[in-house]
């Protein structure tokens, strides 16, 4: 991903302003980590810090109101606690973010693929399974579809089938950006289909890695995106007039063998609409 970030970077001339990219890695899975690597960076002071990942995002801006941060987050800003608005962020913050709130639409594609579901596992980032947001969102759609949740917070995917085991009876799956499957896509999916539930996913990635059903928003080229805004800081322009970006396109992705070997009901209608078909 660096590598790519940094090609999109060349294109756009960013070290003709005499800047450096340099790559910092830590284990974004360990606070612990997180938080000694920020205050290393943020004590070089360096021209901009980007932050790629919501844990990375929050120790930066928790350190420094005064160096740019730009930023890329699956999670809302304003429940970060980054930004009190989308429409006006702290003067030195600039990004990009995923978050447009797709879970009521992925519900509903799964109910229309698995009718009979009602106990279905909601699989959650251990560090994000007390947001306000997430339960009002259970609680709502619980008494609206009947619908009996399980909240499964994942800590690694070393833990994942044991996470699913622990669960109990379940008749469907219900998978959020964890970031365990974002680092293990195939294990991750592999674990998920071995319990032949059906199950929705958050990115045509996971579609394409065997997945059986995915809803997400998208950008055409997030790491350009992402480069642009980076450029856009180091030419001038404050951190705070350059609007969040967030995603124009959506996308329904659907794969047939994966859906038939987890039993879900694939309609021609509900084909009819994918974007995508494995």
């Amino acid at each position: 991903m660096f590598h790519r970030f940094e090609a999109a970077c060349q294109v756009l001339g960013v070290q003709r302003r005499g800047v450096m990219l340099e790559f910092v890695g830590t284990d974004i899975t360990d606070p612990h980590a997180i938080a000694n690597t920020m205050n290393a960076v943020v004590e070089r002071k360096p021209a901009v810090i980007v932050a790629p990942t919501s844990p990375v995002l929050v120790e930066a801006a928790r350190r420094t109101d005064t160096i740019p941060i730009v930023f890329a987050t699956h999670e809302d800003p304003i429940e970060l606690n980054i930004t009190p608005s989308l429409a006006k962020q702290p003067a030195n913050l600039a990004g990009i973010s995923y978050y447009i709130g797709l879970d009521d639409k992925m519900l509903e594609l799964l109910r229309e693929a698995a009718p009979q579901a009602r106990r279905i596992g909601y699989i959650v980032d251990a560090s994000t399974a007390n947001k306000p947001r997430m339960h009002d969102f259970l609680e709502r759609t619980a008494r609206h579809h009947g619908v009996a949740w399980k909240i499964v917070p994942v800590t690694s995917i070393d833990s994942l089938d044991r996470d699913l085991a622990d669960a109990g009876p379940i008749d469907a799956w219900f998978v959020t950006k964890v970031t365990a499957l974002d680092q293990h896509r195939p294990r991750f999916i592999t674990a998920i289909a071995r319990t032949r539930r059906p199950a929705v996913y958050p990115s045509h990635l996971e579609v394409l890695a065997g997945g059986p059903l995915a809803y997400d928003a998208y950008f055409d080229d997030p790491v350009a995106v992402l480069a642009r805004q980076l450029e856009r800081v180091l030419s001038g322009v404050n951190p705070s007039d350059i609007p969040i970006e967030r995603p124009k396109h959506f996308s329904l992705g659907v794969n047939l063998r994966a859906a038939r070997a987890a039993g879900m009901q694939l309609t021609p209608n509900l084909i009819s609409r994918a974007d995508l078909v494995q």
